[in-house]
């Protein structure tokens, strides 16, 4: 008899403890939206090939700071894109072999038609690549992005390619 209430005590004991080991907070939502946006600010010689990095993580998506380290997953929403801006009638801009990749991995990327005005590209291409960005975010915390351009022209005044990414965010 002692054995079985000993038995007894041992598992609600163990039951308590486990019911008091989770640090979920009461409010995590099944899912949330959230965004962020990072910008290249281009400025070359005329047919200097050029190349710069920016990097995006899971707390540059501030709705859901207080949330980052129970996301299970993230898909990108089709109100995301690469935006090219700051082209102007006063300076002749072309900008070739542009193309967008990822430092942990060269061959998921994207490469942009030529650019000589300010363009918005939000195509499926481009979505999946995006796409891409967010599956590397969510499971590592961050995702380094190399821009690689040549211009054949000289650039003077800044050029800005933009991305934004709209997420759908899921918690565990």
């Amino acid at each position: 008899m002692k054995k079985w209430i000993s038995l007894l005590a041992v598992l609600t004991l163990m039951m308590g403890v486990t019911a008091c080991g989770s640090d979920k907070p009461d409010d995590l939502p099944a899912s949330q939206n959230a965004s962020a946006s990072k910008s290249f600010t281009l400025i070359a010689s005329a047919g200097a090939a050029s190349r710069s990095e920016i990097t995006f993580s899971l707390s540059d998506f501030a709705a859901i700071s207080e949330y980052v380290k129970y996301v299970s997953n993230a898909i990108i929403q089709t109100s995301s894109y690469v935006e090219v801006t700051g082209i102007t009638s006063s300076q002749a801009v072309e900008l070739k072999d542009v193309t967008l990749s990822l430092k942990s991995d060269s061959k998921k990327k994207i490469v942009l038609p030529v650019i000589d005005s300010n363009e918005r590209f939000m195509e499926l291409t481009q979505l999946t690549f995006l796409q891409e960005i967010m599956n590397e975010i969510y499971r590592r915390g961050s995702s380094k992005l190399v821009l690689t351009y040549t211009s054949t022209h000289n650039l003077t005044s800044p050029v800005t390619l933009a991305i934004k990414l709209d997420g759908k965010f899921t918690f565990n």
